[in-house]
């Protein structure tokens, strides 16, 4: 039985169904098939792939470690992985797995990205365990006892002496991992019949996912956001939601005390948010998320017309002493980096870029009155002066001044669940 504890959490739901997975995925509790220890797997040994099944590893406890050659955490703690593996070498077996081929695991392999050289050992190209073991994210840690029971799934950070000790006598406490589900309510593998809506909302990080998505199933379509501050979950539904966003439109009305913000990413001030509709509501999704999230998180955002701080650009051909029209060419667009090239753009996409310097604090505002498609020499820049200097060549200025726009402006209410 899967039971999902939330421990300093706050749940605000509308819909609830306790489900069984899938029937190749293994739950808590439940002993691994005899085909885990028997099927034949490709190990990659000494920079070689050898097929070998994994009896070698009964009646140890098995700690399994998926990971990919993308993931940078999963490669920084290999050296870690390595010196447990040697510590507790004759107490606990640690396997790595991952499901990239053999091809990019000896490119990994033999580069100098691999930390812990010809030490390296992993089974490659994987289908089945993945499928036997489901999750969201890597580095993924699954422990099976020495009777081949799983007790539990955590992140790869819960590798560690005190763990494996803990796991060795029975003792681990580290919570599980709950596997989210594509296409289906958040903690749930299917959706219930006849579902018209689902409203979800938690505050307090949940160990495993990361990412947020939009789904469809059958007559309904949602979308979820995981483990994010409200601020950065509110500007993301901005945007689906205002043409004239950017994030300095974004005004708090209160001092924050309470980590709206949360620029540190404190778990207990992360927020997840899932919510369903009918389809036919679906072009109204985000606003309806925002409304939802208006009314139970203890904040309302809401757009004001506000006499704000604004930078203006205009453009002063007179001036120019590069041409800033296109010559053609394919559209390329790396921002304000060292060597970066912008060819063939429209000025909006210039005064995106502006706006996602750290150091422009005020809305960017198109005053050039510009519709041909520009060229330009872009690098690093570090405050207004320097990205003047930069764009005065081509007939542009930047221009500070106020003006009064429409601003998302959230305020704190009592309207918690």
């Amino acid at each position: 039985m899967k039971v999902f504890i939330a421990t300093g959490m706050m749940l605000v739901f509308s819909v609830f169904l306790y489900a069984q997975g899938p029937p190749m995925a293994l739950n808590l509790g439940d002993r691994v098939p005899d085909a885990f220890w028997t099927n034949p797997r490709n190990f990659m040994v000494d920079g070689k792939v050898v097929q070998k099944d994994m009896q070698q590893f009964k009646g140890k406890p098995l700690i399994i470690d998926f990971w990919a050659t993308f993931c940078i955490p999963c490669i920084k703690g290999m050296p870690e992985q390595e010196r447990l593996s040697r510590l507790f070498r004759k107490e606990i077996n640690i396997v790595s797995v991952t499901t990239d081929n053999e091809k990019q695991v000896s490119t990994f392999y033999s580069s100098e990205r691999n930390p812990i050289g010809r030490d390296f050992t992993s089974i490659v190209n994987d289908k089945e365990l993945n499928r036997l073991f489901l999750h969201n994210k890597i580095p993924h840690l699954v422990w099976i006892d020495s009777q081949g029971i799983v007790r539990n799934t955590t992140e790869g950070d819960a590798l560690s002496e005190a763990n494996i000790k803990a796991a060795l006598s029975g003792n681990l406490s580290v919570s599980p991992l709950n596997y989210i589900y594509p296409n289906t309510v958040l903690m749930m593998n299917r959706n219930p019949e006849g579902m018209q809506s689902f409203n979800l909302l938690i505050k307090g990080r949940i160990p495993g996912i990361s990412s947020s998505m939009f789904r469809s199933n059958g007559a309904n379509t949602g979308m979820i956001i995981f483990n994010h501050p409200l601020r950065w979950i509110y500007s993301v539904l901005a945007r689906g939601e205002f043409s004239w966003f950017s994030d300095q439109r974004f005004k708090l009305d209160f001092e924050d005390t309470d980590g709206f913000n949360n620029p540190s990413l404190d778990p207990e001030n992360l927020w997840t948010v899932d919510l369903w509709v009918p389809k036919e509501k679906s072009a109204s999704l985000k606003k309806l998320t925002m409304k939802y999230l208006n009314e139970n998180s203890g904040f309302s955002a809401s757009v004001k017309v506000i006499n704000t701080a604004v930078y203006k650009l205009k453009y002063l051909p007179s001036k120019a002493t590069r041409q800033l029209k296109t010559k053609g060419g394919r559209p390329a667009n790396l921002g304000f980096h060292k060597g970066s090239t912008f060819i063939n753009q429209p000025i909006t996409h210039l005064i995106n870029n502006i706006q996602d310097c750290a150091f422009v604090k005020y809305p960017v505002l198109n005053d050039t009155q510009l519709s041909f498609m520009i060229d330009m020499e872009l690098s690093e820049v570090k405050d207004i002066a320097a990205l003047n200097a930069l764009l005065n060549p081509y007939g542009l200025w930047l221009v500070a001044g106020r003006q009064k726009l429409e601003m998302l402006v959230v305020s704190k209410t009592d309207k918690t669940n």
